[in-house]
């Protein structure tokens, strides 16, 4: 009796999934022997997309990061090319930027409808600093400079702006504010100015200072408001008026209060 097989051989069933070519043992156990596949080009391809999204999302922060310390960077910068190093004060540069945008919002503000807008522009110059340097030092001069520099700062309201154009001159932005008021403001400060001295080596250096005053609106030039400011200030004769001082008197002498409570004229 003969007996009928009907498993088929392993070899042939392995030569079927092979596509017909004859099974190899030895390459087929070589194959199990080797270790698996490493990195991202032949990992499964849902992996492949995770890590590569989340490189992008680093490489992203990290930009980012960059461009806001750039921007930090810029700021302060430009802070610095607008800032009087002296004085903590607006510079010339830095001065005319702001002075460019209050007259522009005076135009919006026209144009809104919401008033005519505008303020009152004051330029000061210090009386007498030139004699203050030669006697006393330039450190003496830089002194009384930050002295007159926060005396102003502090005569002013917060949306006012206070700037050192250059030597001893400076300017005041006195916003939202009509000629009348201006001038009347800038008389006060001037007067406040001279009851106040600033002491150095026993001398007691008055704060004296001429000013202009000019207002300004939609319709005006910064460049044109400075100008018509400043010939203000000599026009009224601020400094002409005034008798020579001697640049400081030592405390105790002589004449030393009365010069440092004489009224300044406007």
């Amino acid at each position: 009796m003969s007996a009928v097989v009907t498993t088929q051989d392993p070899e042939a069933i392995a030569a079927e999934l092979h596509d017909g070519r004859p099974f190899d043992r030895g390459t087929h156990d070589r194959l199990l022997r080797m270790p698996p596949l490493r990195g991202s080009r032949l990992a499964h391809p849902a992996v492949s997309v995770t890590v590569e999204a989340s490189v992008l999302e680093n490489q992203l922060a990290e930009a980012r990061a960059t461009i806001a310390e750039q921007r930090e960077r810029i700021a302060y910068l430009e802070s610095l090319s607008m800032t009087d190093e002296l004085t903590g004060l607006l510079n010339r540069r830095g001065f005319f930027s702001h002075f460019r945008r209050e007259i522009a919002a005076a135009r919006r503000q026209r144009a809104k409808g919401n008033g005519k807008g505008g303020g009152v522009l004051v330029i000061i110059d210090l009386d007498g600093f030139k004699r203050i340097n030669d006697t006393h030092g330039h450190m003496a001069g830089d002194a009384y400079l930050r002295q007159v520099a926060q005396l102003l700062v502090g005569a002013v309201r917060e949306e006012d702006v206070v700037a050192r154009l250059g030597g001893d001159e400076f300017a005041l932005l006195l916003t939202n504010t009509d000629a009348a008021c201006g001038a009347a403001r800038a008389r006060q400060i001037a007067t406040a100015a001279c009851r106040r001295g600033v002491q150095w080596n026993n001398a007691d250096l008055p704060i004296r200072f001429s000013f202009g005053v000019q207002s300004y609106g939609a319709d005006d030039r910064e460049e044109e408001v400075i100008r018509l400011a400043d010939s203000h200030m000599y026009s009224n004769k601020n400094k002409a008026g005034r008798r020579p001082r001697s640049p400081g008197h030592k405390a105790g002498q002589p004449g030393a209060r009365s010069a440092t409570n004489r009224r300044a004229t406007a």
